[in-house]
């Protein structure tokens, strides 16, 4: 008998090789991180325990460090090593920074720590998609109760009615990654008529949403960025290319019709006209400030920055140092956030820290991940990085939270049959190639 014959005759024998028996600690710990992502954008205390015990469950699990390796190696997992790295180094040289103060502004960056474990975690396109339908789901839900509340004539216990989930910003950028794993259930996997109207249906309810209650502007650049990333990913040829014109032109048209949209555009222009003769502070007034004041900073430091945790204690010192009038808002404003993603790294990281910050962003675009997933992952990134102009999203706790967990569980690859060594994945091949004969 030859020796495939034997391995054949070996692997129906033994029969094919045993589950993975850390099975029942992935599973809870996949649907922590579900229950972790609803958290980000309704409860910071759920989404900390849910991925406090959601981490529990996965070191758990006898092959976590296998799969951790295995995402550590891709794209992806070095990127984020890269930029936890660089900003543990850039703690160093926080000089005006207490350590406490350094470690905290480290540690606003921990959602990259889940967006890892979860791109290590959902292998199974089954799990993708029930954290897609089930964020969708609630998030639907939230939608919905948010019409409701606006409507009634005597809204209780809401100093904004309408706004649900925390503040305008979380809810509007919630709603818009409600929007793109719709989407992709719709038309990216294979759905009934009946769900696809549903989904439809929701897409139709979050955009509503957007337009009408959700005031931050945030959420609509964010949603025209998704839905033409979102629909490139999905066609083909020139239309794809025809789609990455058209809908961003639509979408704004759409949006336009929208009062509450053209006022909010309107009223950002009216504070950019006025920054300086304003009697009082305004959103996008104390930006040009704020944004002002930090290239000062970095034109007086701008390779090492002024190290990760000081620039509060930096942008402090400089005011005092320019302070004319203590009465005028100009001067005597203080800032615990540059509302800026990349100056903020800029600022306290300097040119390294930047470096480290695109090279994160580089290898999540090179991340290979199976489509649809893939598409629409890419989607929300690119949405985010686009309003990380005009916030700090990675760090803020429910957009960083959110985006965290969505693109970990969307850009995960297939995992290797972690539990089966070599020779039981030869067996299982033996396996099959003697059934299908």
């Amino acid at each position: 008998m030859g020796a495939d014959a034997k391995a054949v005759d070996g692997a129906l024998r033994d029969g094919p090789p045993a589950p993975n028996p850390g099975w029942r600690w992935n599973n809870a710990a996949r649907v922590l991180f579900v229950l972790a992502a609803i958290g980000s954008v309704s409860s910071p205390p759920v989404a900390n325990i849910c991925a406090f015990l959601g981490l529990v469950a996965f070191s758990c699990s006898p092959h976590t460090w296998a799969r951790l390796q295995a995402a550590a190696r891709r794209p992806l997992g070095k990127g984020i090593l890269v930029l936890l790295g660089t900003l543990a180094v850039a703690m160093l040289w926080a000089e005006d920074a207490p350590w406490g103060r350094r470690f905290a502004a480290w540690w606003s960056w921990r959602p990259l720590i889940l967006l890892l474990v979860c791109s290590a975690l959902f292998d199974e396109q089954r799990w993708k998609d029930y954290f897609a339908r089930t964020l969708v789901a609630v998030l639907a839900l939230c939608a919905v109760a948010s019409f409701i509340l606006r409507l009634l004539p005597n809204p209780v216990l809401l100093d904004d009615p309408g706004i649900l989930l925390r503040n305008h910003t979380t809810q509007g950028m919630a709603f818009v990654v409600g929007v793109a794993l719709a989407a992709m259930l719709a038309w990216g996997r294979p759905v009934g008529q009946r769900t696809r109207w549903l989904l439809i249906a929701a897409i139709a309810l979050f955009v509503a949403n957007i337009a009408t209650i959700t005031s931050g502007r945030s959420a609509q650049i964010a949603l025209l960025v998704t839905f033409a990333a979102g629909a490139f990913s999905l066609l083909e040829g020139r239309r794809r290319w025809q789609a990455l014109v058209l809908i961003p032109v639509l979408g704004a048209g759409l949006l336009a019709v929208s009062p509450m949209v053209r006022q909010r555009f309107e009223l950002v222009y009216s504070e950019v006209g006025t920054v300086d003769t304003s009697p009082v502070a305004t959103s996008s007034g104390i930006r040009l400030v704020i944004w002002s004041t930090t290239r000062e900073l970095i034109a007086q430091r701008p390779w090492f920055g002024y190290g990760v945790g000081g620039f509060v204690p930096a942008y402090d010192r400089l005011i005092h140092e320019h302070v004319v009038d203590s009465n005028n808002w100009r001067d005597a404003s203080r800032a615990k956030d540059t509302h800026n993603q990349y100056l903020h790294v800029l600022v306290e990281a300097g040119v390294l820290g930047l470096m480290s910050f695109g090279f994160f962003i580089a290898a999540v675009l090179r991340e290979p991940a199976p489509p649809p997933y893939r598409g629409f992952g890419l989607s929300l990134f690119l949405a985010w990085l686009a309003t990380s102009l005009f916030n700090s999203h990675f760090q803020t706790f429910a957009e960083a939270h959110l985006i965290g967990l969505v693109l970990g569980v969307l850009l995960a690859s297939e995992m290797p049959p972690y539990g089966w060594g070599v020779g039981d994945a030869a067996k299982l091949e033996a396996t099959s190639v003697a059934t299908a004969s």
